[in-house]
């Protein structure tokens, strides 16, 4: 019987909220926790990241710990990926349940607004981003051209998370 936790990983410091609700096996370390906040957020794993426990202390051999060991209700952490644009994701645990198929896990119960894309330029440069396309000033092509014509900020397909996670089952 393993133990599944379901958390919250909500991106610090954005203006309009956007978070992921994901069900993981407890006993999964952080290294590979990391590529599931990468197929969460559809980040493509291009920069170094680092995690940081409760008491702000960066934790390390990733490979060595488990989200059991670093997590609890009263206890949260830190992912911080890409040391540049420094996105940062509070990690919460929502809630414990027992299940014995873990094939299924990770996986996405719940989410709100996409993800920023990769090098968008942290927090700072995804908002005046997302400001200029709202005004559809036309002289910032180079925008238009990096996230899409079609790019909309408040997509969210549960159904292309799962897809993406699904990479990160055993």
């Amino acid at each position: 019987m393993a133990t599944i936790f379901e958390i919250k990983a909500s991106l610090a410091g954005v203006k309009k909220e956007i978070y992921r609700t994901v069900r993981v096996d407890s006993s999964i370390d952080l290294q590979r926790l990391h590529e599931v906040f990468q197929a969460l957020f559809a980040w493509e794993n291009f920069h170094q990241h680092f995690y940081h426990d409760a008491q702000g202390q960066e934790i390390k051999k990733e490979d060595q710990v488990t989200l059991a060991q670093g997590l609890s209700m009263d206890n949260h952490f830190t992912y911080v990926y890409d040391y540049s644009d420094a996105w940062t994701l509070n990690i919460s645990l929502l809630n414990t349940f027992d299940d014995n198929d873990t094939s299924k896990y990770p996986i996405c119960v719940a989410g709100v607004r996409k993800a920023p894309p990769e090098d968008a330029g942290g927090v700072t440069g995804y908002e005046m981003s997302l400001e200029m396309i709202e005004e559809k000033k036309k002289k910032f092509s180079l925008i238009t051209e990096w996230y899409g014509d079609e790019y909309d900020p408040e997509h969210f397909s549960i159904d292309e998370v799962n897809k993406a996670l699904s990479n990160c089952r055993n």
